[in-house]
């Protein structure tokens, strides 16, 4: 159990350190007085101070604490999901570093919602949510689900996070929010938004579809644990 409150700490401290310079509070002081490159430096520094010990920790102490599931549900359905939800993640993920969603750290793009910010507004933030529930479908020890799990609730945190500062800070993403939203197709489904395939970058979608093909096929060999082929 040690390791796992271990493991939550550094997850603590790197999702605290996160929220705080990224604060509507702290951020505007931090620049003014530093500078924006700076002051990225300092977030981009913080960021790796906490999180590579949270990644090494995590990989000396694989599957620490006690098993609470071998897969979360019968092993096809899990297996199906994990590889489902990790091809998206890759998707959105490689997808909205490409796009630059004006929801993002480096915002770009119109407040107009448009091919990927019709799935979710928060493409990284997504990806990330994804990765974190795919993981935790197929690693049930304790210490698994919390490293897996933060990636989940850190996703979660960092959109709503980013969402509340941008809302007062940039005119007309109160609309953007209402209109769009965070849990992939989620708007679709609630018909706020259609799905106009058209829109999407397809080149981009490839891309990563095959990025995902190769992790997966090496992944026992860097990350542990059992190809996931169907």
């Amino acid at each position: 159990m040690k390791a796992s409150f271990i493991l939550l700490m550094w997850w603590a401290l790197f999702a605290g350190s996160h929220i705080v310079l990224s604060s509507s509070r702290a951020r505007p002081k931090l620049m003014e007085r530093l500078g924006a490159r700076p002051f990225q430096g300092l977030y981009s520094l913080v960021a790796f101070a906490t999180l590579i010990p949270l990644f090494v920790y995590y990989f000396d102490h694989k599957h620490a604490g006690p098993q609470l599931w071998v897969t979360l549900g019968p092993h096809l359905l899990a297996r199906d999901l994990n590889l489902l939800f990790m091809a998206l993640a890759f998707v959105l993920l490689i997808g909205g570093l490409v796009a630059r969603p004006p929801s993002g750290m480096v915002a770009g793009g119109s407040l107009e919602p448009y091919g990927l910010t019709r799935i979710t507004r928060h493409p990284t933030f997504a990806s990330f949510f994804l990765f974190g529930v795919a993981h935790c479908l197929v690693n049930g020890a304790f210490g698994d689900l919390i490293f897996f799990g933060g990636f989940t609730v850190f996703s979660w945190i960092g959109a709503w996070h980013q969402d509340t500062r941008k809302v007062v800070e940039i005119p007309g993403y109160a609309e953007f929010k209402e209109a769009t939203s965070f849990i992939p197709f989620a708007a679709i489904l609630n018909r706020k938004q259609p799905l106009n395939l058209y829109e999407l970058r397809w080149a981009i979608l490839v891309l990563a579809l095959v990025v995902f093909y190769i992790v997966r096929a090496y992944h026992p060999r860097l990350f542990g644990g059992v190809l996931m082929a169907l």
